[in-house]
């Protein structure tokens, strides 16, 4: 129920125009006009942007994602790893194909490869023409076929079976790389002995409750093969982790050239080159992706010029205010902007209120509720909360609330007529 009395009000409003130039009488930009005045470098740079991408990528310039990549700083890369092995003066040198090994490793005596083939691009023919590049090779997450050629005594093994509140092995060996780690964390895979193997030459470390081991290394003749069962305690999420990092610095960083090879479709059986996006692309295509750049941006400059900044001037014609209002009104009716439709009233009705009440026309809006209180001896509090706090959420509420305003006038103008109160 209202706290005053019914009854009508009317408002007018002002007849303004909106046209572009400039004006001494221009009111201050607000941040809705000065984000439309940067609105042209906001799209410019936006399509500079997105031009470098494109250059970016017709240039083949991806950054590196392979997993455990040598230049890979991602959670799963094995940047971390090759950058602390440089430090220590290793030469890490990345490779894609065989080919490129081969070419890489002069000195076997005083190289190291490390072989990550996950995709199984090798097979046991073209892993076996790897023999003899290196005098220490070190298999991370081996393929069947790579353990059927450089350690055939060994064999892939499920999760190892460790405890609940265990992360990692003790190394339980007598491999000095191993010694000198202590344990590792556990990964997802293992490795075991072959069945009916003779495994006399291969020692197997880090062993878990099931006869699965994290590290195999055999040796024969000059050449010495390590296998790691997973790359996962080795990547730059979990190198500083336990005795991760000695390990791998200590397998890896033997010799002073280490060959970090993770073979690509290169290596596919055939050997032949396989044709990038750039070679099954048509000629004309660049050319033509280059001029619709640039017409794009000559369109958006030429849509984006603007005359001048946004004023208002008084219209040259008379315009009834009803229309005016109304035109208003559906404005703030499509737009569902309830709140700014009672604010337009509020400050209407604040402004005549406190000229009936002799305030000046800049008057707080607690000054004028003070003032409106003390002559209806209404609470203070409820009338702040309708002429400022409250925000309608419908449509009726909005009605309601200016229903509120006109009894409110009303009966400020009644208790302040020179007759009296009627």
């Amino acid at each position: 129920m209202s706290l005053f009395d019914g009854g009508t009000a009317t408002a007018t409003a002002p007849t303004v125009s909106v046209t572009s130039g400039s004006s001494d009488n221009a009111a201050s930009a607000s941040p809705r006009q000065a984000f439309r005045r940067a609105s042209f470098w906001i799209v410019f740079g936006a399509i500079a942007i997105v031009v470098g991408i494109i250059s970016t990528i017709a240039a083949g310039g991806v950054t590196p994602t392979d997993r455990f990549g040598a230049d890979n700083a991602g959670p799963t890369g094995g940047r971390a790893l090759a950058e602390v092995l440089r430090q220590q003066g290793v030469t890490v040198t990345a490779a894609g194909s065989a080919d490129e090994v081969t070419e890489l490793a002069a000195d076997p005596a005083d190289t190291t490869l490390m072989l990550y083939d996950t995709n199984a691009f090798l097979t046991s023919q073209s892993a076996a023409e790897l023999q003899g590049v290196a005098d220490r090779i070190v298999l991370v997450e081996p393929t069947a076929d790579l353990l059927d050629v450089f350690a055939p005594d060994v064999a892939t093994a499920g999760s190892p079976d460790v405890g609940s509140d265990a992360s990692s092995l003790a190394a339980a060996c007598s491999v000095p790389a191993a010694q000198r780690a202590g344990s590792v964390t556990v990964g997802s895979m293992s490795v075991q002995p072959l069945d009916d193997s003779d495994s006399s030459q291969t020692q197997f470390c880090f062993p878990d409750d099931s006869g699965r081991y994290l590290l195999a290394q055999l040796t024969a003749g000059s050449t010495t093969v390590t296998v790691l069962p997973d790359s996962e305690p080795f990547t730059n999420e979990q190198i500083t982790r336990s005795g991760n990092a000695s390990l791998a610095l200590s397998l890896l960083g033997e010799t002073d050239q280490l060959i970090w090879y993770l073979p690509g479709l290169g290596d596919l059986a055939g050997g032949e080159d396989v044709p990038t996006v750039a070679d099954l692309t048509p000629e004309w295509v660049t050319p033509i992706l280059l001029l619709l750049i640039v017409v794009f941006v000559a369109a958006a400059v030429w849509r984006g010029r603007r005359l001048g900044p946004l004023v208002i001037e008084n219209l040259p014609v008379v315009v009834r205010s009803r229309e005016t209002m109304e035109g208003r009104a559906r404005l703030y009716q499509r737009s569902s902007s309830r709140g700014r439709a009672l604010d337009n009233l509020r400050i209407g009705t604040i402004g005549r209120v406190a000229t009936m009440l002799n305030l000046s026309r800049t008057s707080s809006v607690d000054e004028v509720v003070d003032a409106t209180a003390a002559l209806l001896g209404e609470p203070a509090s409820i009338l702040r909360a309708l002429l400022r706090d409250l925000e309608p959420a419908t449509d009726a509420d909005l009605v309601r609330m200016s229903d509120e305003l006109l009894r409110l006038e009303r009966a400020v103008r009644r208790a302040t007529s020179p007759l009296g109160p009627s």
